[in-house]
């Protein structure tokens, strides 16, 4: 069991502007009432990948509104904004640089903040940026003598949803709060660029309809819903 509220240092590595939102916000937005301070990783650009329908100025001005509304959006939740780190790895291009870069990208931030918990995404993720962030965790988080951080694994509606079968499999119900879920909401409509109208995943509609399935799952009223990677007892 992570008992959420000794965890006061969580990094969380999703790949692009909002996955961080859809995956966990309420359970971001928890933490930060606890009294965590919450490191917001985010390697990919979020934008590149639209070189069919939009040209480079285009793209320029839709990174430039991205990280903008990032911050604003995670505010929601409670996120400093001195603690957003946005990396430039292209969108939807991440396997084409050797997995070690990423690695390389990742471990000063986890050395230097120190983590008793990391979120992230799951392996089976459409998106491979989402899977190679997976994968980069896994390295970066992998156990020593003094060196064991929880990680957990979370869905992108979205994204995890979409590959079938998804290997996704909930074993940890995180309970949040109707305000939890709120702040969520809240913060991915800042994101203007990336919301979208019902019925789609990234609705305001559909993200509760998530929340009270997972909650009905693991006998909460709202939840979000993680595979654990590992823990320590």
């Amino acid at each position: 069991m992570i008992n959420f509220s000794r965890c006061k240092r969580v990094i969380t590595v999703f790949a692009h502007p909002d996955d961080e939102t859809l995956a966990a916000g309420a359970t971001i937005s928890k933490l930060c009432d606890l009294g965590a301070d919450v490191l917001v990783l985010i390697p990919a650009t979020g934008v590149h990948a639209r070189k069919n329908s939009h040209n480079e100025a285009e793209r320029d001005d839709q990174i430039a509104t991205l990280r903008t509304d990032c911050p604003a959006a995670l505010g929601n939740l409670g996120v400093k904004p001195e603690n957003i780190i946005f990396g430039e790895f292209d969108d939807n291009a991440m396997d084409n640089v050797p997995l070690l870069s990423v690695i390389h990208w990742l471990e000063p931030y986890f050395a230097d903040f120190k983590p008793d918990l990391a979120l992230t995404h799951h392996f089976g993720c459409t998106n491979v940026d989402h899977r190679v962030c997976h994968e980069a965790v896994t390295v970066v988080t992998r156990p020593s003598t003094d060196l064991r951080i929880p990680v957990l694994c979370g869905e992108v509606p979205s994204s995890t949803g979409y590959r079938r079968p998804t290997g996704f499999e909930p074993n940890i119900y995180v309970e949040v709060s109707e305000i939890n879920l709120d702040n969520k909401i809240r913060s991915m409509e800042r994101f203007t660029g990336e919301a979208r109208p019902d019925p789609h995943p990234r609705s305001a509609e559909v993200l509760r309809a998530v929340s009270k399935v997972r909650g009905s799952e693991g006998g909460f009223n709202w939840a979000e819903a993680f595979m654990l990677l590992r823990a320590f007892a």
